[in-house]
């Protein structure tokens, strides 16, 4: 690709060098740099790489995107932006020639549920036939169709991994659930390549406000819901305002947007949508979901139900929407109806039958999500993503459907993130489950100390509403609480360790060491002699 149709939709101006150069690649970190490379030069916290500016000619980049006036190496072709933060998805949408543009893309965003939503969306797709990626927690999920990605830049680096859950598919795992544009892009066209037509996105606020995905506009938007206290802090969101804002964004950037209007913030959410709900005599854009009676697809009639052969959970209701529908579940909880509302929903703006929706929903299999990793006629173990209050009280409660004798949660809250979350985490294990084991999260730069203080405030508060004294184990090593919870199994248990989820690795003082609770689960049933 030439320089100039490199820069084609991005304003800019010239100050060095020949439009005519090649550029090969892409890049905004120094140390990654590779001759032919267009380099953003980004300010940052604590690096500035404006100030790499010659050792970056010497690897042999192509061209040198600033945003400052500053010494240039000669020969260097170099152009000024106003804002490269900006720039920079831009340019990577164009360098791997907009391959969003070739796809039908749904955007997932949310406090709670994006990842669930996101792979209902994709199992759906899946069940039609079209072949379909996804970018989010669980990593970037391609099919596995035998073409090579040599001649997409950046890809050579990747290491994929078979995916598990989903039979047939390719896994990248990323760094963040939204990961930076370029990553986005590159994972993009390797889809394309691979011929999907259908791709599913986790979009992050962290990812909107440092403008990941700036260059796409996504044929569909979800919003599921919003939590106070959730990703505020000085690394995440300064306030909730700001935090509603980057959520909005995300529909802001889709044709189509659908909303849980019945979420306790839905109103202030829509404040700072500019979809179009149909009111002020344009296309409507904008769609609600919800059980109230201005949701223009409507769930109804929530049912539980048990298969007693499979010890399965699950949930049933019908649903009024352009037609009417019953739909089946094989996730226990009310809010997992909420994440299928919009799958249903965009399904069936798309033309896809009832028939393939409730094939897709009534087989799912998330990874880290109300994931079963061992059960036999004895117990049973779960993991699941938990990592605040809310998800914790939610998820204990839906595992009641499953019918345990004694309900066991391993926990663990993570350091430098929000103390609320460790409150409320400990004062909902407490409530809800017969036995709680409160371990190791991402303790990251504070001691477990620490953490336990906080957790400990949450335990006391349920004791004192119980009024009478909570079943508790305080176990730091993550590995021994697991393993003590399954030696210690009884009849009838459902194990649930929470925190960590998909996760493979566990983060202390900066560093991460590998774990898996999905695998050391398993690992001890192995070493029981029950696998």
């Amino acid at each position: 690709m030439k320089i100039k149709e490199l820069l084609k939709d991005l304003e800019y101006t010239w100050l060095q060098g020949s439009e005519e150069t090649e550029v090969t690649g892409i890049c905004h970190d120094n140390r990654k740099a590779r001759p032919g490379d267009a380099f953003v030069c980004i300010t940052g916290a604590r690096h500035d790489s404006h100030d790499f500016v010659m050792e970056l000619a010497e690897k042999g980049v192509s061209l040198l995107i600033v945003e400052k006036e500053i010494p240039l190496p000669e020969g260097t072709a170099a152009i000024r932006v106003s804002d490269t933060r900006l720039a920079s998805p831009l340019l990577a949408a164009a360098f791997y020639g907009h391959p969003a543009d070739r796809m039908v893309t749904v955007a997932v965003t949310g406090s709670k549920g994006k990842t669930t939503v996101t792979h209902m969306m994709a199992d759906v797709f899946r069940a039609a036939g079209y072949r379909t990626g996804t970018i989010g927690t669980n990593g970037a999920i391609l099919p596995r169709t035998g073409v090579t990605f040599g001649d997409i830049p950046g890809a050579d680096q990747m290491e994929a991994i078979d995916c598990a859950e989903t039979p047939g598919h390719d896994c990248y795992e990323l760094s963040n659930t939204t990961p930076d544009a370029m990553e986005v892009q590159m994972y993009l066209a390797m889809m394309a390549k691979a011929g999907c037509t259908h791709v599913v996105i986790e979009v992050s606020s962290q990812g909107m406000k440092q403008h990941r995905v700036d260059g796409i506009t996504f044929g569909y938007g979800i919003w599921t819901n919003i939590e106070t206290g959730d990703h505020i802090g000085p690394t995440e969101h300064k306030d909730f305002e700001e935090y509603l804002t980057c959520k909005a964004m995300m529909i802001n950037h889709s044709r189509i947007g659908f909303v849980n209007c019945d979420d306790v913030h839905a109103a202030d959410f829509l404040s700072h949508v500019e979809l179009s709900d149909g009111s002020d005599g344009r296309e409507k854009r904008l769609f609600r979901f919800g059980c109230g009676a201005d949701a223009d697809y409507r769930g109804y009639g929530l049912e539980e139900c048990f298969d007693e052969t499979s010890r399965q959970p699950g949930i049933r209701f019908g649903m009024h929407g352009k037609t009417e529908k019953e739909i089946f579940v094989n996730l226990p909880g009310t809010f997992n109806m909420y994440n299928a509302l919009p799958v249903i929903s965009i399904a069936e703006d798309l033309g896809i039958s009832d028939e393939v929706i409730n094939k897709a929903l009534s087989a799912l299999r998330i990874r880290g999500r109300f994931d079963i990793v061992f059960k036999n006629d004895h117990f049973q173990v779960c993991v699941d993503f938990a990592h605040n209050g809310y998800s914790t009280r939610n998820h204990l409660k839906a595992l009641r459907e499953y019918r345990p004798k004694r309900l066991v949660c391993v926990f663990g809250a993570d350091g430098n993130r929000s103390r609320y979350r460790r409150y409320e985490m400990g004062e909902a294990s407490a409530l809800l489950a017969d036995l709680s084991i409160v371990t190791a999260g991402h303790n990251r730069y504070e001691t477990f100390e620490q953490i336990m203080a906080d957790i400990q405030q949450g335990i006391d508060k349920a004791q004192a509403a119980k009024k009478e004294p909570v079943s508790y184990l305080v176990i730091p090593n993550r590995q021994n609480a697991i393993r003590y919870a399954i030696e210690h199994a009884e009849e009838g248990d459902m194990i649930t360790i929470l925190g960590l989820g998909h996760e493979s690795y566990q983060e202390e003082n900066g560093v991460k060491y590998p774990h898996s609770d999905i695998d050391f689960a398993r690992q001890c049933c192995r070493e029981l002699g029950l696998l």
